[in-house]
């Protein structure tokens, strides 16, 4: 998908410094989450993952593990990386194998410095997302309330209406496309292009939702839903930057702050 870019002259001061504080802002976030990504490999990023579904309790002892295609399908990882994640389960102690299957091990037997080091990595992982998503989307409502065009709204209220159950794939797509479409109405393309690159690391796979649905829960439904998203349009309609941004903020930081108590709120059964 290609933004209508827009530049400002070279005698349009303000406009300019805009743009370019803009991108330099986007540019910053990019090169922190590359170093970030850096640090770590994708076996190293489904462990963590696997971990809090175990440690959360949605995947509960005695559960079987999802296939490996299952998986592959959930992570978007090939069966190399599934692997040598499922061997790190199990050589740490959360998962066992019995035959030919994966079972989850009953948290009372997973060593304690195990659970603290799994909790603490996907505090982090959730930490760095909306850390990030913060920085890139901070710029994007602003520059977008200030340039929306003709159409625009109408069309980010249609998206926003297809998020009003509030549950499911469907729900996520239009999450994905909702924050996204704001992003395009900013009139930056790096910003874009920076965002849309990253989509993957900000919004989960329906196929991960659907593999860790069912009777542990449902970890598909909405934190935030329509009704957290609707005074997000509200303040871009009437090209109030400043509200948007306070509003994208408390948006994003709910979220975070909701899966970091989960996170902390996980202890060991007495």
């Amino acid at each position: 998908m290609v933004a209508d870019g827009v530049s400002a002259p070279p005698t349009t001061s303000t406009t300019g410094s805009t743009t370019s504080s803009t991108t330099v802002q986007a540019s910053s976030a990019l090169r922190d989450l590359d170093l970030k990504l850096a640090r770590e490999t994708l076996a190293d990023r489904m462990t963590n993952q696997l971990r809090q579904q175990i440690l959360s309790g949605r995947l509960a002892p005695g559960d079987l593990v999802p296939t490996e295609r299952e998986l592959r399908e959930a992570f978007g990882v090939s069966r190399a990386t599934v692997r040598e994640a499922l061997h790190g389960l199990v050589t740490s102690g959360f998962l066992e194998r019995r035959s030919n299957q994966l079972f989850v091990r009953d948290r009372t037997e997973i060593p304690d410095d195990e659970v603290d080091l799994a909790e603490l990595a996907a505090r982090l992982s959730v930490e760095d997302v909306f850390e990030t998503r913060r920085a890139l989307e901070s710029a994007a409502v602003a520059a977008a309330a200030r340039n929306w065009a003709d159409g625009e709204i109408d069309q980010l209220r249609s998206i926003l209406e297809r998020m009003r159950p509030g549950i499911g794939p469907d729900y996520h797509s239009a999450d994905v496309e909702f924050h996204t479409s704001i992003v395009r109405m900013s009139r930056n393309a790096v910003l874009l292009q920076v965002y849309e690159s990253s989509t993957h690391l900000f919004f989960r796979l329906p196929s991960f939702w659907r593999v860790f649905a069912g009777l542990h829960g449902d970890p598909a439904r909405a934190i935030t839903g329509f009704e957290g998203h609707a005074p997000l349009v509200d303040a871009i309609e009437r090209r109030d930057a400043e509200a948007a941004v306070r509003v994208n903020d408390a948006l994003l930081d709910r979220v975070a702050s909701t899966l970091v108590r989960r996170l902390s709120a996980i202890h060991r059964p007495t």
